[in-house]
């Protein structure tokens, strides 16, 4: 398919000539995205061409075009159907991106290819840029500005699954891709491969557990006899996506020993949990599991006012998105800012001199890394408990990490210190000990439980920085500087309740494309509602 001639110069047909007095209001939400929005999407023209051969083939579909289309629909929550109705009969919607009245629009199929031209060009957030950039443009979103950081989860757009329907449904996808190739004629016993897992329908809540298991055992033993048989197999079936996906869910919840695969116990992280869409995860937000999901994670950074000065009631916000990163679900919060900042550089050179964090950032190698960037980072610092049989946090020890040493609760100067390095964490600790003075000392009972009655102190090695901080969150300073960072909940939650809760697609690229568009929409949105409130609040002064 190649690129369309553009066409930017209008009509007597077009929808803003014919019924342009119907949005005649400077507050009209479709002028206003025609007013600014529409011309930064023009300006990624040429970065949307390359998606596209030239003459080469039937001209398709305005690339800016659909873009528009496409933050329309996330702004007002239409899935492709709606969408590709509104271009056909919502008058708002012409005006906006300056259609003629009588255009008929295009099939909504054609907006799932377009996503899929934006993935094969690595495009997925050119929406999410032109809006950003307009923002910088228009003084809204400065460089080198005050950022505050979370993340949320986001459900996957697949059902949940036990481990056995997982297993049976990859298997009987895996035979449906053996059939469409013509390949079951060489697959022995299709008959019955085919009224077990094709036509088969199982009503799983009357099997007891001993029918469970034997079903898992079954699809184990046949999953097996699978693989087995694609080891001989070439072209086509061997190299599919499903062959692959076959042998990952197999290895995953089968272990391999003398006889028949047996069950793996405890499922690791990250294994599939719908054959649908390999990319969801099982993740839980604490130890306790109190909040369980399954499918991605999402960071979200934005903006931070340069005042303290609290706004009205009912007044817009003027903070924007500057980044959205998803991550697999099981992905830490401290990988994922580490992706966020790089993700900043790339793209628009730039990275925050203030941010705004919550404890599961705060770490001393996160501190010590923001104090060589020349970067505040901002946030409470997580309690460091107690080491198992010890009375003493490290928060009671005063730790010189530059000389190596630590002062006890009771007043004592450490004896020895070494540097641990943790190949299999990739981390390292320093190790404080503080031999022959424990024997005596009043507060060895209280301060640990060992057999040898000897304490030991384990620390990173930046953990000066983390003391340092543990100490600042006691200030009302810090306490006010912490309120900061409370904005970015309400943007998680319109961000949530937009749509972002669940994923519209399936895959962590098509999910990503989604959630840059959900922050697109988001800051389309606000910048709509703040250039309103700014006309009116112009008009009111010009009227008193």
């Amino acid at each position: 398919m190649s690129l369309p001639a553009e066409k930017r110069q209008g009509s007597l047909f077009d929808v803003p000539v014919l019924v342009g007095g119907l949005f005649a209001s400077p507050t009209d939400r479709y002028r206003l995205f025609r007013e600014k929005i529409m011309p930064r999407l023009w300006a990624k023209r040429a970065e949307l061409a390359a998606l596209y051969c030239q003459n080469n083939g039937r001209p398709g579909i305005e690339p800016v075009l659909m873009t528009a289309v496409s933050l329309l629909q996330f702004m007002e929550k239409a899935p492709d159907r709606k969408a590709e109705e509104n271009v056909r009969l919502h008058l708002g919607w012409k005006y906006a991106m300056d259609l003629e009245l009588a255009y008929t629009g295009f099939d909504h199929s054609s907006l799932g290819k377009f996503r899929d031209r934006l993935l094969d060009g690595g495009a997925e957030r050119i929406g999410f840029d032109a809006l950003l950039g307009g923002l910088r443009e228009a003084g809204l979103v400065k460089k080198h500005g005050r950022q505050r950081l979370d993340s949320t989860h986001v459900l996957g757009a697949v059902a949940r699954m036990s481990r056995l329907e997982m297993v049976r449904e990859t298997i009987r996808l895996f035979l449906e891709h053996v059939r469409r190739s013509g390949a079951q004629e060489r697959l022995a016993n299709w008959a019955q491969w085919q009224e077990r897992y094709i036509d088969s329908e199982i009503p799983w809540h009357r099997l007891n557990a001993e029918s469970l298991a034997e079903k898992f055992q079954q699809a184990g033993d046949d999953a097996l006899i699978l693989i087995q048989w694609l080891r001989q197999e070439v072209g086509e079936v061997w190299n599919h996506e499903r062959a692959v996906l076959l042998e990952r869910v197999f290895l995953e919840q089968y272990e391999l020993g003398v006889g028949a695969p047996a069950r793996r116990k405890i499922e690791a992280s990250g294994v599939v949990k719908n054959p649908h869409d390999p990319d969801v995860q099982w993740a839980s937000k604490d130890h306790a599991k109190t909040k369980q999901w399954e499918g991605y994670k999402v960071q979200i950074a934005e903006t931070v006012p340069e005042t303290d000065t609290p706004k009205e009631k009912g007044d817009p916000t003027e903070q924007f998105i500057v980044e959205v990163v998803t991550t697999e679900a099981i992905a830490s919060d401290l990988a994922g800012m580490q992706k966020v900042l790089r993700s900043e550089s790339l793209h628009h050179a730039d990275q925050p001199s203030e941010l705004y964090a919550d404890g599961a950032y705060i770490t001393d190698d996160t501190l010590m890394q923001a104090k060589n960037e020349n970067r505040k980072l901002i946030g409470p610092s997580r309690p460091s408990g107690n080491a198992a049989g010890n009375g003493f946090s490290a928060e009671q020890f005063d730790v010189n990490t530059t000389q190596r040493t630590a002062i006890c609760p009771a007043g004592h100067v450490s004896r020895q210190c070494s540097l641990i390095h943790d190949a299999y964490n990739s981390a390292v600790f320093l190790r404080f000990e503080w031999a022959g003075l424990c024997d005596e000392c009043p507060l060895q009972k209280q301060c640990t439980k060992s057999r040898a009655g000897r304490r030991l102190l384990v620390v990173g090695i930046h953990h000066d920085l983390l003391q340092e901080r543990r100490r600042q969150m006691q200030t009302e300073e810090f306490k006010k500087m912490l309120r900061r960072r409370n904005g970015i909940e309400g943007t998680i939650s319109e961000f949530t309740r937009g749509g972002g809760r669940r994923t519209r697609y399936r895959g962590r690229r098509k999910t990503t494309l989604g959630n840059y568009m959900q922050a697109a929409a988001i800051n389309a949105n606000r910048w709509i509602r703040l250039s309103t409130w700014q006309h009116e609040q112009e008009t009111a002064r010009i009227g008193a």
